[in-house]
């Protein structure tokens, strides 16, 4: 049953040539759905992608969501009005209802999450997209053996290698990769220290490494680890080409599994090493072939948000940069992650601060 809501919102229309502020219906959940009003809301760089890879698009854009259940659809128990959540909303709907950059979005229940008291919105938001990349990467794609749900991580000597160690995807693929007790090398740049702080055990700088001296910086840094898995949160340049030849020295077997975020042509897949496997992962698979896995993962991350006994580390969340004047900054944000000005840090919006919105 709906609580007491606007019939307009704010939201911001993103075309090929623009992103605009405009007024919108607030939408209503369907069956299995949740609609959130956005308290703070996340930026990730397939918003500004996609309106450039599709025809024709015109809607709003935006996935990561965090705020309070506004109303439920038929078929949600879990969920009441008044919760605070956060949510992976569906990309690519062509249905303004699923996008984040507006003050209500709806977002699968299955992809719906709570947030713990001492988590804030600006925090939790930087979760849904890039922590369940991570996640399905690692343990689905990679095959990883996933973490224990409570107490120590184990000790395995197997490691991985993760491309874009201090990315917004590769941050929580290093915790992760950690709480599943695998030894970590990080791959990251001018924020390689992030990526030492969030757990990796060793960090390659690749801009100290050019062409081969990377892949054998990469072999020397696994020294006496076996090390069968890859993680390519960038590929760019040939990069899961060159972590494939690295797999195939640091594999007791010579062979092993890399995953790739965005597209490998035939072209690079035919120069990988024999043994060696490429799977992509898809992050939209959470609410459809992998949505079982998805909804319980999403809790199991919420839970380790908290300190406990049962939970000494706690999860970390993206580093938070708020972008100044709520919506009315996405613009800005999508044209600084355009250019390649965001490192280490995760823009986040806070719906509160949009001129014309009344706190």
């Amino acid at each position: 049953m709906a609580g007491s809501r606007p019939t307009e919102q704010l939201g911001v229309l993103s075309t090929k040539t623009s992103v605009t502020l405009k007024s919108f219906p607030v939408p209503s959940p369907g069956p299995n759905e949740v609609l959130v009003r956005n308290v703070a809301v996340a930026s990730n760089p397939k918003d500004w992608k996609v309106p450039q890879w599709l025809d024709d698009y015109e809607f709003i854009e935006g996935n990561d969501i965090a705020g309070i259940v506004a109303d439920v659809g038929e078929g949600v128990t879990e969920y009441k009005i008044g919760d605070r959540v956060a949510a992976f909303t569906k990309m690519r709907s062509r249905d303004n209802k699923c996008g984040a950059y507006a003050q209500y979005s709806v977002a699968p229940a299955s992809t719906t999450f709570p947030i713990p008291q001492s988590v804030s919105y600006e925090a939790a938001s930087t979760l849904p997209l890039a922590a369940m990349t991570a996640a399905i990467g690692l343990f689905l794609r990679l095959e990883v053996p996933e973490p224990p749900v409570s107490g120590p991580s184990p000790s395995l000597q197997e490691g991985i290698i993760i491309n874009g160690a201090s990315s917004s995807v590769g941050a929580y693929a290093v915790q992760l990769a950690k709480r599943a007790g695998l030894f970590v090398i990080g791959v990251a740049g001018s924020s390689k220290d992030y990526a030492a702080e969030l757990g990796a055990d060793v960090v390659v700088d690749y801009r100290e490494h050019k062409g081969d001296d990377l892949e054998r910086a990469l072999v020397a840094a696994a020294g006496k680890h076996p090390i069968s898995y890859a993680y390519d949160a960038v590929t760019l340049d040939g990069s899961t080409v060159l972590l494939s030849r690295v797999l195939s020295q640091t594999s007791p077997t010579g062979k092993g599994r890399v995953t790739f975020v965005l597209g490998v042509s035939d072209e690079e897949k035919s120069k990988l090493p024999a043994g060696i496997t490429p799977v992509q992962t898809l992050v939209g698979t959470a609410y459809s072939n992998d949505e079982a896995f998805a909804a319980r993962f999403y809790h199991q991350i919420s839970q380790w948000l908290v300190s406990s006994s049962s939970n000494p580390t706690v999860f970390e969340t993206n580093r938070v940069r708020v972008v100044p004047g709520g919506l009315s900054g996405v613009a800005k944000g999508l044209d600084q992650l355009k250019n390649n000005e965001v490192h280490a840090e995760k823009l986040v919006y806070r719906i509160a601060e949009t001129p014309g919105i009344q706190a």
